[in-house]
């Protein structure tokens, strides 16, 4: 009995160097299968509305919602990190209050009967920004980046944060959540609240 057990503790120890192996080789394949699958690239399209609280409207302070549509590469760094370049164009023209102008949106629009608070206007202004994402969980990715805002009027310098919640669905497609928050260098604050859709290849 002595002997039997003898043999099988030395047979257990002589297996457990090749188990270990195994298993190690194992993950390993697992972790190269992971990153074969970790695409590398994505391309969305998002549907959105921006809010502008310091918006104007017939001469009169008005908080704004105007449509808008963003467009977004994203390189995959790893399965956490990203970055990536966002597009976003608001598809009408708009006015906002000046900030250097010292009013405030609940004061009336007009100091005098001839002088009227100033203004800056907004013609379908185009946003490129480059960002850096990084996912904390599958579906949560935190955005920080900045960049600029074109229109034919002026153009600021924005910074912008943001909120994603990715969703896959087959064939390597994901439907999207979108919250960002744009400050617009001497110009106007806007939060921007939209759904699309990516493709990742």
């Amino acid at each position: 009995m002595k002997n039997l057990i003898l043999s099988l503790c030395i047979i257990l120890f002589s297996l457990t160097p090749v188990l270990s192996q195994e298993n190690e080789e194992h993950n390993d394949k697992m972790h190269e299968q992971h990153e074969e699958h970790l695409h590398k690239h994505a391309v969305s399209l998002i549907m959105s509305h921006t809010h502008i609280a310091s918006g104007l409207k017939n001469g009169e302070p008005k908080w704004l919602i105007v449509p808008s549509i963003g467009l977004n590469y994203n390189y995959n760094i790893n399965e956490k990190w990203s970055v990536g370049l966002h597009n976003d164009i608001i598809i009408e023209e708009f006015e906002v209050e000046d900030p250097s102008s010292g009013g405030h949106e609940h004061e009336a629009l007009y100091k005098s009967s001839e002088e009227s608070i100033a203004k800056i206007e907004r013609s379908k202004p185009i946003s490129a920004a480059i960002m850096v994402s990084y996912k904390p969980m599958e579906h949560l990715a935190l955005m920080a980046g900045g960049g600029m805002e074109f229109s034919k009027h002026d153009d600021f310098a924005v910074i912008r944060l943001g909120v994603e919640t990715p969703f896959h669905i087959p064939n390597n497609w994901e439907i999207i959540g979108s919250l960002t928050y744009d400050m617009n260098i001497n110009a106007y604050n806007a939060f921007t609240l939209g759904i699309g859709i990516a493709k990742l290849f």
